[in-house]
């Protein structure tokens, strides 16, 4: 359910063939990292990843310095690239700034959403089946992008990007519990009924509750 998103051109000269090339192998990879197939503390090789798409390793380059632009990788001089672990404090930092921006988000769309995108959240919100961390990333990024600030909404799925690898090591938290459903259909109601005090109102009780129950957890 991940979306599409778009990116500078590369800084390495590629064709436009090999920055197609390039994205897709982002692409593979980025799912892989985020649904734990790639797990963190994972060393990335280009070469290794060169032969395994059957590629040069140039696109492999530009793929992996579009993971590092998203936080999941960090570049080790002469060793690889070393996908990210997630500490405690960056988790509780990541919420604080998840606050500010998602509240401030879903104020925004209030006056900017579409009746079918309320309606398709409500389903997102009560499914039961499914890639659940992904539908759950799409859920704040439909808000996000509603708020029709594309630099809110960016920061906001980077985030979001790092919380799915915090939740997706957790059962308890990688989908949506009963707390956290009611929560969501809360944003939705909110939202359909253009109230931007109660959307705002809602939201931050949502990421202060999931918050709580990652520490609850830890």
């Amino acid at each position: 359910m991940d979306q599409p998103q778009s990116h500078p051109p590369s800084s390495l000269g590629l064709r436009e063939g090999q920055v197609r090339i390039a994205h897709e192998i982002y692409a593979r990879l980025k799912s892989e990292i985020l649904r734990g197939t790639i797990e963190p503390g994972s060393l990335l090789s280009e070469s290794k990843l060169a032969r395994r798409f059957g590629v040069s390793r140039t696109p492999v380059r530009e793929a992996l310095s579009l993971l590092a632009s998203d936080g999941l990788i960090t570049t080790l001089p002469q060793r690889g690239h070393l996908v990210r672990t997630i500490s405690l404090y960056e988790v509780l930092d990541a919420f604080r700034v998840r606050e500010i921006l998602e509240v401030e988000a879903a104020g925004l769309a209030v006056h900017r959403i579409s009746d079918a995108e309320i309606a398709y959240l409500r389903e997102l919100a009560e499914a039961r089946e499914g890639d659940l961390p992904s539908l759950n990333h799409e859920f704040h990024t439909i808000i996000a992008r509603a708020s029709g600030n594309r630099i809110l909404a960016d920061f906001i799925d980077k985030l979001l990007m790092l919380m799915r690898r915090v939740l997706l090591f957790d059962p308890h938290l990688a989908g949506w519990t009963e707390e956290g459903t009611q929560e969501a259909l809360a944003i939705c109601e909110a939202l359909a009924a253009r109230d931007e005090a109660a959307a705002r109102e809602a939201m931050r009780t949502h990421i202060r509750n999931t918050l709580a129950s990652i520490l609850r957890q830890v």
